[in-house]
């Protein structure tokens, strides 16, 4: 089993002043040396992916990052928001950050009856009903920068069609070839994340001009019988040229997770073998080729005592769980001292975070841990930044980094 040694643990940032949740953070190293991550700062203290794309740098290998650096490159409106961001530096030095944008459809006409909905209606969050029955998601974007994110362009939308909607997870990856390929998730029929009879399919979409236009290229995974979902792909480029993807999974109608599957494509991502479950259970994955020759997936685990743990394979498809190891343990807490509305889609009522001891077994939200990315430094150095939730008395989320080194 691989070990791992200087393990340090850092802040990369929490917000402190409005308490809002901080999640899904994504990491590349740019030419000049610094990391840039992305994450997703919430418009609540709960988790609710409709929040604004922030922008934060490194110049000392993970170990602090810079608040002045500190740039909300997409914020959030009272009628949009975005997530799910992920980063990339192009060969010409482009940045792009591809995201999920979200809309709150308001009402046009004062409804003369209650809402089903009874609560929360407070000052701070508005009306439940608002954010809750009338928020959709309406597409996935791209933004460049050609002056190392000092300015963005206007975002371009990306053409995921056939499919209806398409949430991203990490960055978009940069071919030898000079193609850029953007993995998604999503349903042909169905307009949101769940439901209407068929569950989640992953895909390619590609650009063969600098992420200016965008197509559909290849289905990486679906379920036909609509039973199993194929989620987040995290894909990895073999020194051999060959593409190797890993997927998020879940089965129908229970909607539990289930172990990762393993995906291969000999002709740079054009078809792909049927998926192979692999003997690992986490999610969601990132992976990357290490200085060594060998490669690395790191995930979420998101059951007691949950964090976020690694594999090392020698060739890139031979994957095991027996040499799995543990980068970083914990991030549920151990209470809520306030009850409040729980996550995304979650009915408020039935979906509230109760007050009191949380329990690891089934801590609801609070399993919302993770969303890990990874990097390696020039002095072979690993970073791996995920969040966590706080131990506070009102629970937030925030992100954090933590550096190590192989053992030779």
């Amino acid at each position: 089993m691989t070990a791992i040694k200087d393990v340090t643990h850092h802040l990369m940032d929490k917000d402190t002043v409005t308490g809002h949740c901080y999640n899904q953070v994504n990491m590349r190293v740019l030419k000049n040396g610094e990391i840039a991550a992305v994450y997703n700062e919430e418009r609540f203290p709960f988790h609710h992916d409709t929040g604004q794309t922030v922008l934060i740098r490194s110049r000392d290998g993970g170990q602090t990052w810079d608040p002045s650096t500190r740039q909300v490159v997409l914020p959030y409106t009272s009628t949009l928001g975005n997530w799910d961001c992920g980063i990339a530096e192009l060969d010409d030095g482009t940045l792009l950050i591809n995201y999920t944008l979200c809309a709150f459809f308001k009402r046009g006409i004062r409804p003369d009856h209650p809402s089903w909905s009874a609560e929360p209606m407070t000052e701070e969050w508005g009306d439940w009903t608002w954010a809750y029955r009338l928020r959709n998601w309406i597409g996935t974007y791209v933004v460049k920068s050609s002056d190392n994110g000092q300015t963005w362009q206007t975002p371009v939308p990306v053409n995921v069609l056939p499919l209806k909607h398409a949430g991203t997870r990490l960055g978009c990856w940069q071919l030898r070839d000079g193609s850029i390929l953007m993995g998604v998730y999503g349903r042909i029929r169905g307009y949101s994340e769940e439901g209407e009879g068929e569950t989640t399919r992953s895909a390619l979409i590609r650009s063969d001009d600098h992420g200016e236009n965008w197509e559909y290229y290849s289905t990486l995974a679906y379920d036909p019988a609509s039973i199993i979902d194929y989620e987040e792909p995290a894909l990895l480029e073999l020194r051999d040229g060959r593409l190797v993807c890993f997927l998020r999974t879940h089965v129908n109608p229970s909607g539990d997770a289930k172990n990762m599957v393993m995906i291969v494509s000999e002709d740079h991502g054009f078809s792909w073998t049927p998926p192979k479950w692999t003997n690992i259970w986490g999610y969601p994955a990132e992976l990357i080729p290490l200085q060594d020759g060998r490669y690395l997936m790191i995930y979420g685990y998101r059951r007691s005592p949950y964090g976020v743990r690694g594999i090392v394979s020698e060739d890139g498809v031979t994957w095991d769980a027996r040499n799995e190891f543990v980068i970083r343990e914990g991030g549920v807490p151990g209470k809520n001292e306030y009850e409040q509305p729980a996550s995304t889609l979650i009915d408020p009522v039935s979906g509230r975070k109760r007050s009191g001891a949380i329990d690891w077994a089934n801590p609801g939200v609070y399993q919302h841990i993770g969303y890990p990315s990874v990097v390696q430094l020039a002095d072979g150095t690993i970073v791996v930044a995920y969040h966590e939730w706080s131990d506070d008395p009102q629970p937030i989320q925030f992100v954090m980094n933590t550096r190590f080194k192989l053992e030779d």
